[in-house]
């Protein structure tokens, strides 16, 4: 069975095209050997176990094809160490004795496993409609319940249910959707599950939308082929916002979308390491994939705000300063006095700016002379606060800040020194050696969009 009729029986194969390679310098990626001669597929993650499925042969004294003449898949696990497969993968749940065909595995705060499947026995050569089952446990005996509030004759699977219990999503080429296939989901309620509700065009499209996973960070990552940059199923990420809307979609790192099939993602927490599955070297396998050091294409210079100021007022000259005085307000509390001041202020806003003459003897106001407003602005970059003195050999230690980015939401700084250290998070600790002049980059990547980076760069002095 080809990757796209797997997801969803009615999908056609994909094009065989060129992989593209991974860019090196960010992303190191390579296949786990889970299934010898068969496909391995929808990788997740649970208490150092690796679930997965596979068509892979698991009895020598049972066989069991389906309609294609192809063993079914069905659910294995194995244990992890280091984040890399070790022993022998064993089969999981108890319907592995029985001709289902079961192709992925979620898992709620409670243990329970969401599983969508098919019972390949069904008349006709697609068999039953893909649906969605619940196992409270993993025995032999144990039986899936059919989630009641999903429509009957669609198919509805690769289900993904959210850290906290409360949202799932999942695939359906249910009637009266946007496209093929969409992204669907359901809040959890005292009842149980709220009846499906598609999460609308600004996610799903004309095409296929599938293999939907949320992260803990609450982003949802799923594949589509549907959209102008897709390259065949590509993963893209959405999030629902505080109103209960979709964010239109963000395509993931391109050092992990190849120019074949890409999908079934499982992500860490910190968003620097996961498995996804693809069939860029032929048939699908299950990727390990960790992230190395982003690279940025533009860093500017750091832009130093100017907080200091001279006041100057030429009409001032024409009062006689033995009788009168000039006064400076400067807005932020402080004031002083003379034609002429220098005055520095301690953070941005605007200020409002007046100049008064005072009678000398009595110290009275006696007019307000001119008024300016003075509005002092955060340079919208990454701003590295440096330390007032950096002697080699010594630890030294710089901080960053995006704060004046509109809009923006870090999700990690990287640092490169220019000492050769490469040093993630917000605050970077690092020796110069020697005596010298470095450039000290600090880029930073949008927590909601891989495409959004920001860097800036700073010239310092060791001594």
């Amino acid at each position: 069975m080809n990757t796209r009729s797997l997801i969803m029986t009615l999908l056609t194969a994909a094009a065989w095209l060129t992989p593209t390679a991974a860019a090196a310098q960010e992303i190191e990626i390579e296949p786990l050997d889970l299934a010898p001669g068969a496909q391995a597929i929808f990788p997740a993650l649970r208490d150092s176990t690796l679930y997965f499925a596979s068509n892979r042969k698991w009895d020598i004294k049972k066989t069991f094809y389906d309609q294609r003449g192809q063993h079914p898949y069905q659910l294995f696990r194995v244990g992890v160490k280091d984040r890399k497969p070790t022993g022998r993968a064993k089969p999981y749940l108890g319907n592995a004795d029985k001709p289902f065909n079961m192709v992925s595995v979620s898992f709620d705060p409670d243990g329970s496993a969401y599983v969508s499947q098919n019972n390949m026995d069904a008349e006709g050569l697609r068999g039953a409609p893909l649906t969605i089952c619940r196992y409270d446990s993993d025995s032999r005996k144990a039986q899936g319940r059919p989630l009641e509030s999903l429509p009957a004759k669609a198919s509805c699977g690769m289900p993904s249910i959210s850290a906290d219990g409360q949202l799932m999503v999942f695939a359906s080429d249910k009637l009266g959707g946007e496209g093929r296939v969409d992204l669907y989901y359901c809040v959890k309620t005292p009842a149980g599950w709220s009846q499906p509700c598609n999460m609308g065009p600004e996610v799903n499209t004309p095409g296929v939308e599938t293999a939907p996973y949320i992260h803990t960070s609450g982003k949802i990552f799923f594949s589509t082929d549907g959209r102008e940059d897709s390259q065949g199923l590509d993963i893209y990420y959405t999030y629902r916002s505080d109103n209960g809307t979709f964010a239109a979609p963000q395509k993931f790192d391109d050092a992990l979308n190849s120019l074949r099939d890409d999908y079934g993602l499982w992500y860490s927490d910190d968003e620097k390491w996961g498995y996804l599955t693809s069939n860029r070297d032929g048939g699908d396998k299950i990727y390990y994939f960790r992230r190395t050091f982003p690279t940025f294409a533009k860093c500017d210079s750091l832009i130093k705000p100017e907080m200091c100021y001279t006041l100057y007022e030429a009409s001032a000259e024409n009062y006689d300063t033995t009788t009168f005085q000039c006064k400076w307000a400067f807005g932020d509390g402080q004031s002083a006095i003379g034609v002429e001041v220098d005055h520095c202020y301690e953070d941005f806003g605007t200020y409002q700016i007046e100049l008064s003459v005072l009678d000398k003897t009595s110290g009275e106001e006696m007019f307000s002379l001119a008024q300016y407003e003075l509005e002092i602005t955060k340079p919208e970059q990454v701003e590295i606060e440096v330390p007032e003195r950096i002697a080699a050999g010594e630890a030294v230690t710089f901080a960053a800040s995006a704060d004046g980015i509109e809009g923006f939401r870090p999700s990690e700084f990287y640092w490169d020194m220019g000492n050769g250290d490469k040093v993630k998070g917000q605050r970077a600790t690092t020796v110069f050696a020697r005596k010298g002049t470095y450039r000290v980059e600090c880029g930073t990547i949008d927590a909601r969009n891989e495409n959004e980076r920001r860097c800036t760069w700073v010239e310092v002095t060791v001594e």
